[in-house]
């Protein structure tokens, strides 16, 4: 009996003894990686979402330079390509992800080539073409339905190329998540091209006065970063409006026709 809790309680001893060395072990284990990290200066593990912001930022770069226009931003909201520049709001991951996948999944089809547009007083049109052949522009996107028409930036964005490398026509080809695609054949159109210059030249004299322009009110305002820096409630919080040319405006619903 004696023997039998003398064993136990030496049994027990051992193994109290053990995990206080093991606990110590762990401790300076710990104590040496810190060490070690702050001696090599090593930086911190870079997890996902700084990779999401890095190519986010690398398939939308920004232009400081007021005399250059992309033909995205003029074929777009100039509000929101104005605000880009001089007030620019942090998109969240999802509106990131939504546009590096819209971006990337059709990126293997395309052979980029960039170039530049004179506009006149001393503004430049800059883009890139997704693909430029031997006499044509192409230009592909994706779509949750295949249109009836192409989309109006698309035109301008694709007009803007046909003179940029001076080509007679090109196509718009648009899919589908299912595969499916659907291709327009585009000339060009001098009368588009001259708005489209007055457009680049707008927005440059915009953004050399700091005037922000007037909203362009379009489906893709609910999605946008700037939003609530177009559309806000008023002082009593009930009616909803923006403002434009220095009078507040009040959006109205429809009446219903039922």
């Amino acid at each position: 009996m004696k023997n039998s809790l003398f064993k136990r309680m030496t049994e027990s001893k051992a193994s109290y003894k053990k995990a206080k060395i093991v606990g110590k072990v762990q401790e300076k284990i710990k104590e040496g990686i810190e060490n070690y990290r702050s001696a090599t200066d090593t930086p911190a593990r870079v997890d996902v979402y700084d990779v999401i912001e890095q190519v986010f930022a690398a398939i939308n770069p920004t232009i400081a330079d007021e005399g250059k226009i992309s033909v995205d931003e003029l074929s777009g909201c100039l509000r929101n390509a104005y605000l880009d520049r001089k007030d620019p709001s942090e998109s969240t991951h999802k509106q990131m992800v939504s546009k590096i996948m819209e971006k990337s999944a059709l990126s293997i089809m395309e052979k980029p080539l960039e170039g530049q547009l004179d506009a006149g007083s001393n503004v430049k049109i800059v883009g890139r073409a997704d693909r430029v052949e031997d006499e044509t522009v192409m230009l592909f996107r994706s779509s949750e339905t295949l249109p009836e028409m192409p989309h109006p930036e698309h035109f301008i964005q694709l007009n803007s190329y046909l003179y940029m490398f001076d080509k007679p026509e090109g196509v718009i080809i648009y899919f589908d998540k299912e595969g499916n695609e659907m291709e327009f054949i585009v000339p060009k159109s001098e009368k588009l091209l001259h708005e489209t210059k007055r457009r680049a030249k707008i927005l440059n004299t915009l953004l050399k006065n700091n005037i922000a322009p007037a909203i362009e009110p379009s489906e893709r305002c609910m999605s946008c970063p700037h939003n609530e820096k177009c559309y806000y409630p008023n002082e009593d919080k009930q009616k909803w409006g923006f403002w434009a040319r220095g009078k507040w405006r009040e959006l109205k619903p429809k009446t219903s026709l039922l």
